[in-house]
């Protein structure tokens, strides 16, 4: 299934925007991120710095035996711990042997702590700082830092700082960008709908419009709107449709006076055919009227030769109208023709040239073969063909029409015994204007107007022939329209 400019327009900027949108909230999520995981550990930072002072205080005072010993520093844990705000998994206090002096959960208590950050925090002056993972799966900013002043070492101090409250507010912040996103994102599609509804639009009415332009239709116009340059490429439409509207009918009245010009041309080929046919009843009406003139008071003679009259006078207008029927056009014309009916017609035009050039004659037709091509049209094709093939033998020979089905086509050969046509010419012989015949005896439009009739009813035509030998035209149609 193929989709429109319109449709595709539509999916390609939605994905795009939609891309865009992501990209943006994913770095906007994770910037966030970082931001609030920095805040928390200089919060942490910030917090092992006050209260290592103050444990280190502690220390010293105890130290000097100006205080009870540990017992201040439990309180400052105990204190620290209590705090919900801050979210402290566990606070502890380790000596400088790494055992716990001080602790939030009793149960430490002097458990001797190890790792390789609780050793570098004890060897620098330096906060550690790592992130972990607890054992309930949730993370968490672990610190630790150097008991230490002047060089001096008294411990260390470690504390965890749980990032659920990061992690619920990194999970808000995700959520209302997704909803403003998929807000964005609505908005956006009207908007690209509506867009695409008027710049694409009047590409889609514009490219349908031209599909649906044709020759024998009526003028397919578009309507215009703005006078921006979709409007002006709608008006420029118009004017091309109706110039080429102008230009077929230009073309169509030439293409009839073309047909019209190779009808006379053909019929002035046969005008000594259709002279001898009229000639000859009327030569025989002159004797009757002679004799009625000197014998007409006899009832019987003049019964007689007025029967005679009637037929000479019949003949010459069966004549005259088969004339009129090759020349003429008719619209409503039955659309099938019987082929040896037709054919027959076209003899009575060629039989006394054929005699006057001693051609002889073979048919081999079926009487009930029909195909649909309108009877005018299938006379044209015979007599162009038949007649070229005549002209083709000024000193006799034979000319053989033969039509027979074959498969669902019918094919009709035409084939002669003339001079033929040589091999470098035959792809010229339906070209317009083509012709070998003397001047004065064609114009270069029958086969031509042959060619294009059987491609009008969805047939083929073909032609072999060689030099001094003859040639044939083979004509296939199809036998159901």
């Amino acid at each position: 299934m193929k989709l429109s400019l319109q449709k595709k327009f539509i999916i390609v900027a939605f994905l795009a925007v939609l891309l865009l949108t992501a990209v943006i909230s994913f770095l906007a999520a994770a910037k966030t991120r970082s931001a609030l995981l920095q805040a928390s550990e200089k919060q942490g930072l910030m917090l092992a710095r006050t209260v290592s002072a103050l444990i280190i205080n502690e220390l010293i005072y105890e130290k000097l035996g100006l205080i009870e010993e540990g017992g201040l520093i439990d309180n400052y844990v105990r204190e620290l711990y209590q705090h919900r705000e801050l979210d402290l998994r566990y606070v502890a206090v380790l000596d400088t042997s790494l055992r716990v002096i001080s602790h939030s959960d009793f149960g430490e208590f002097g458990k001797r702590y190890s790792g390789p950050l609780i050793e570098e925090a004890q060897r620098s002056d330096k906060i550690m700082t790592q992130k972990i993972t607890d054992a309930a799966g949730s993370d968490a900013l672990e610190f630790t830092a150097p008991l230490s002043i002047e060089g001096k070492h008294w411990g260390v101090l470690q504390f965890s700082l749980s990032l659920e409250g990061v992690e619920r507010d990194i999970r808000a912040m995700i959520v209302q960008i997704v909803s403003l996103s998929l807000l964005a994102l609505c908005f956006l599609f009207i908007l690209i709908y509506f867009l695409s509804r008027r710049f694409i639009k009047p590409v889609i009415d514009l490219a349908q419009a031209m599909g649906e332009v044709e020759v024998e239709m009526v003028e397919k116009t578009i309507p215009v709107a703005g006078s921006d340059e979709l409007s002006r490429l709608a008006e420029s439409y118009n004017d091309m449709v109706r110039r080429i509207r102008q230009a077929n009918e230009e073309m169509k009245l030439a293409h009839e006076k073309l047909l019209q010009s190779e009808k006379l041309a053909t019929l002035g080929v046969l005008s000594s055919s259709v002279a001898h046919r009229i000639n000859n009843p009327l030569g025989g009406l002159f004797n009757c009227v002679r004799l009625l003139q000197k014998q007409g008071e006899d009832p019987v003679f003049r019964h007689n030769y007025l029967e005679l009259i009637m037929e000479g006078l019949e003949s010459i207008e069966k004549t005259v109208g088969q004339l009129l029927w090759t020349a003429g056009r008719r619209d409503g014309e039955e659309k099938r023709s019987e082929v040896a009916a037709v054919l027959s017609r076209v003899l009575k035009f060629l039989d006394y040239r054929m005699k006057k050039q001693s051609i002889s004659y073979v048919q081999e037709v079926a009487d009930d073969l029909v195909i649909p091509v309108a009877p005018h049209d299938l006379e044209e094709m015979f007599l162009n063909t038949m007649l070229n093939s005549i002209q083709a033998m000024e000193m006799g020979g034979t000319l053989e029409v033969t039509a027979a089905r074959n498969e669902a086509q019918v094919e009709i050969d035409i084939k002669d015994t003339g001079t033929g046509i040589p091999q470098d010419r035959l792809d010229q012989v339906f070209d317009l204007f083509y012709s070998t015949k003397k001047a004065g005896e064609g114009t270069g439009l029958g086969m031509w107007m042959t060619y294009e009739l059987v491609k009008k009813y969805r047939g083929h035509i073909n032609l072999e022939s060689l030099e001094n030998i003859g040639t044939k035209v083979s004509i296939h149609l199809p036998e159901e329209a």
